[in-house]
């Protein structure tokens, strides 16, 4: 069985870089770019004297260097201050076989008055200088959060920012936002804009601030889908095609809603209790209510076929059909229990 990767401890690594203590070589890869801009400005940020920046600070791009270069620039002393920054962003250009023992006698022995930090998009851990990087560097995987680990990223967030998140607040602004940080933090932004000095975010907060903007998005579609208001349905479907939604994205969407209805039937039928049903369909207690509504407004037959329904839409998008009328049909045909006879191909 192969070894389960290791989580990176974000919030130890902020402290840690707060406090000023730095490793002497970074490695940042992985599809979520908000974090990894994250780590990087905390470490700039911290590890540079703003004053003495110009001299002290390094920022190279992996396609305009190589690997000789770079370990140059992190051998060279600070000018007036205790340590220079280093920062190599697209480093997997510059990794080529004749660069592997340059990096890997670096990393072996960095030089204790810079801090290398080293981005890419992906790593190869069987090759230099990776391997090295792996034993002797600090290395994280910087990769979507699950639905779970994005709330404690949000709570984490505002904590950080001194004030408090109500746990009903968490979870609808990631119902309404999803896992992207990027916009979870632009969110959280606008909504700290709007409360102003007050210490606790609130669910009303999220919902007047957020939601207005969130109108037409997958988290209300699949709300009034679940209540079956197919005129309400059909129009949030339409604007955000229109919008530049995602058809695909949205399909999506709308089939993590119906498995959880799904879920929640099953859990229901067993006679679970509330804790364990918001547990049994992966939702926080506070929407377990409306949802619960949703499970039984719906049949476990009109369930079924809405997987159907979604999965012939998906298909007919994914095969260049256009995108409103895929979705217009597929919203119908959930809503009305009817089942396809034919795809739209």
């Amino acid at each position: 069985m192969a070894k389960a990767r290791e989580k990176f401890d974000f919030t130890a690594f902020h402290a840690a870089v707060r406090k000023r203590q730095f490793a002497p070589v970074y490695f940042f890869y992985g599809d979520e770019r908000f974090l990894v801009d994250e780590c990087v400005d905390a470490i700039v940020r911290y590890g540079v004297d703003p004053a003495m920046k110009e001299f002290n600070f390094d920022l190279i791009q992996g396609s305009e260097s190589d690997a000789k270069r770079i370990v140059a620039a992190a051998a060279a002393y600070p000018m007036m201050a205790d340590r220079r920054v280093v920062v190599v962003k697209e480093f997997e250009r510059t990794v080529r076989k004749e660069s592997e023992e340059v990096y890997a006698a670096y990393i072996e022995q960095p030089s204790p008055t810079t801090v290398l930090v080293l981005v890419g998009a992906s790593a190869d851990f069987r090759r230099k200088p990776y391997t090295t990087l792996k034993s002797k560097a600090v290395v994280a995987e910087c990769r979507p959060l699950y639905e779970n680990d994005a709330m404690a990223w949000i709570e984490a967030r505002v904590k950080g920012l001194q004030r408090q998140i109500e746990p009903a607040a968490v979870a609808m602004l990631h119902s309404y936002v999803g896992t992207s940080l990027q916009e979870l933090a632009n969110e959280l932004e606008k909504v700290l804009i709007a409360v102003g000095e007050r210490p606790r975010i609130t669910a009303a907060d999220i919902d007047r601030v957020v939601g207005v903007s969130r109108e037409f998005s997958s988290f209300e579609l699949a709300n009034v889908t679940g209540e079956k208001n197919a005129a309400r349905a059909l129009e949030i479907g339409g604007r955000m095609l229109r919008s530049g939604e995602s058809a695909v994205a949205v399909i999506a969407a709308l089939t993590l809603h119906f498995v959880k209805l799904y879920k929640l039937q099953d859990g229901i039928r067993q006679r679970k209790s509330e804790s364990e049903l918001a547990a049994i369909a992966g939702v926080h207690p506070f929407f377990l209510k409306s949802l619960t509504a949703h499970a039984r407004r719906y049949t476990p037959a009109e369930v079924e076929n809405a997987f159907l329904v979604l999965a012939e839409a998906d298909l007919a998008v994914k095969s260049s059909v256009d995108p409103s009328v895929a979705l217009t049909k597929a919203l119908a045909e959930i809503i009305s229990g009817v089942r396809p006879e034919t795809p739209v191909l």
